[in-house]
Formats: structure tokens, C-alpha cells, sequence
């Protein structure tokens, strides 16, 4: 991992909770990361991210921010409990200035709920002074990092994003079917799959259903569990 050093941001738009969640994870100089930007119009994060590297206009970070955003919120819902967080404007950052704001609106829903606060771990010498660790990516840097790696992986998290159906949790399998699952039995994955093409794919009564069909919860759960396994996989061989 390295630190992006384009000249392209982009805003954070959301609640205050998910966004000091982002800051929180995402900190430099691991990809992406999240810093905040202070101007005479206000304070305001951005996302920061090798992504970006080489691109010529607004129009396309903004293309490329949308996917980003998409994949960054599942990471950011399956290993931090943090709500949809939407890209706002593009930040071009010049020399000598203040960044120019770059706006591609969209309408974008944000979603609020009440949870519980994120834990941070404390720890202390034998004088009781503060260790601070060293520098390290995050949970969901790393899972980034994966994304970078193998693209299956960001194309599963896409998938899984809100409260998958059947289709999309198939499509979901179909990513990463050939990469390592954690120890999900064949037997569960031939019952994932019936149920799957019994209950949406081909349609009712194409696909003879499974004797004991899964519940969907339990399909995606398994899914994002093998997507989990799949990410730890190649974060051990790099």
C-alpha cells in the first residue's frame, strides 16, 4: 500500500457518525484514506485514493469515486457497522490554493440509524504512560487492498452492498467461486446453489428445490463469509 499523491479528492457526504468512522479507518499513508480539509468556506473530509492516480478531469474521478464509494461502503458495513457514506463533490487540489470543487450531483439517499460506538484499545506502559502502536492499515484497508488485487473481490462487495437478493448473491458466488472459502462444506454450497436457482434465477418450479432450502439470511451470510476468507487469502500471500 501507498499513499496516492494525485491531485484528486473527493468529499464525504453523510451522517457525522459514519463519517468520523471513515476518518477513523482510513488514515494515510495507507490506500485509500480519508483527510481533512480546512478553507474559509469550512472544514470537510475527503477521500483520498490511488485510484485516482493519472486522471485527466473531474467527470471521470467522479465516474471512478462512484465505484469506489459503492465498494468502500460494504467494507465499511461488514467491518465497521458504518451506514452508506456518498461521494459529493470532486476536490482538485492545486499548488498554493485552496482546492477547487468540481460538483456532479446526483440524488443520493442517505440512510440514519442508532449504534453502538466504535471501540479503540488503549495501552499503557509500566508508568501508565500511552504506547503508541505503529502505524498500521486498517480492517478495512486491507480489505481494499484486496479489491486492488483481485478485482472478483470488489465485484462480490458490490453485489453484497444493502440486503442482497438471490440473484445478486449468485453473482456474488460466481465472482469467487474459484478462491478459498474458509471451510464451507460442499454440502452447503450445493444447498446455496439449489436454492438459488430454485427461488429466483430460473424461476419457480424450473429448478427442483433443495430438500431443506436455506433462509436467505443464512445465503448471505455464507457469501460473506467466503468473500471474508477470500480477502484474509490474499492479504496471508502478499
Amino acid at each position: 500500500m501507498y499513499q496516492a499523491s494525485n491531485h484528486w479528492g473527493v468529499e464525504l457526504n453523510g451522517a457525522a457518525e459514519d463519517k468520523k468512522r471513515w476518518r477513523m479507518l482510513l488514515k494515510p499513508p495507507f490506500d485509500p484514506f480519508v483527510e481533512e480539509v480546512k478553507d474559509e468556506r469550512g472544514d470537510y473530509l475527503a477521500l483520498r485514493s490511488t485510484t485516482f492516480d493519472g486522471v485527466a478531469n473531474s467527470k471521470e474521478v467522479h465516474e471512478l469515486a462512484k465505484k469506489l464509494f459503492k465498494t468502500l461502503n460494504v467494507v465499511m458495513s461488514k467491518t465497521a457497522d458504518a451506514d452508506p457514506v456518498m461521494n459529493g463533490a470532486v476536490l482538485e487540489f492545486v499548488p498554493n490554493g485552496l482546492p477547487r470543487k468540481h460538483h456532479h450531483l446526483e440524488a443520493e439517499g442517505i440512510t440514519m440509524r442508532v449504534r453502538v460506538g466504535l471501540a479503540t484499545l488503549t495501552v499503557t506502559d509500566a508508568q501508565g504512560n500511552v504506547i503508541e502502536p505503529p502505524p498500521a492499515p486498517s480492517r478495512a484497508q486491507l480489505w481494499m487492498s484486496a479489491v486492488m488485487l483481485k478485482p472478483e473481490i470488489g465485484s462480490a462487495l458490490r453485489f453484497l452492498d444493502g440486503k442482497p437478493d438471490w440473484v445478486e448473491l449468485y453473482k456474488a458466488y460466481e465472482a469467487v467461486k474459484q478462491m478459498p472459502n474458509g471451510g464451507i462444506s460442499e454440502n452447503e454450497i450445493k444447498r446455496f446453489k439449489r436454492t438459488a436457482n430454485a427461488e429466483e434465477r430460473h424461476g419457480p418450479g424450473i429448478v427442483k428445490p433443495h430438500a431443506r432450502p436455506m433462509e436467505l439470511w443464512e445465503g448471505r451470510a455464507l457469501i460473506t463469509r467466503w468473500v471474508s476468507a477470500a480477502i484474509t487469502e490474499i492479504g496471508e500471500d502478499k
